[in-house]
């Protein structure tokens, strides 16, 4: 699981709806992406990171143990 997405998104007091539109990706492949069922477009992994302030990707996809 990608922890630091959610982090990131809770840090910012955005719901995952928001999260989603603001990205332009629906609930359902943004919960894919987030439990590591599906690889995250580079395209949106810049969105991601641009939309938190730009940190890193490597940050945002560093697992947790």
């Amino acid at each position: 699981m990608y922890v630091n997405i959610e982090i990131e998104r809770i840090r910012r007091h955005m719901s995952k709806a928001e999260m989603c539109r603001r990205i332009n990706t629906p609930a359902e492949v943004l919960n894919d992406w987030i439990h590591r069922r599906t690889a995250i477009p580079a395209n949106k992994l810049r969105a991601l990171s641009l939309l938190f302030d730009g940190c890193s990707v490597d940050y945002l996809l560093k697992e947790r143990r």
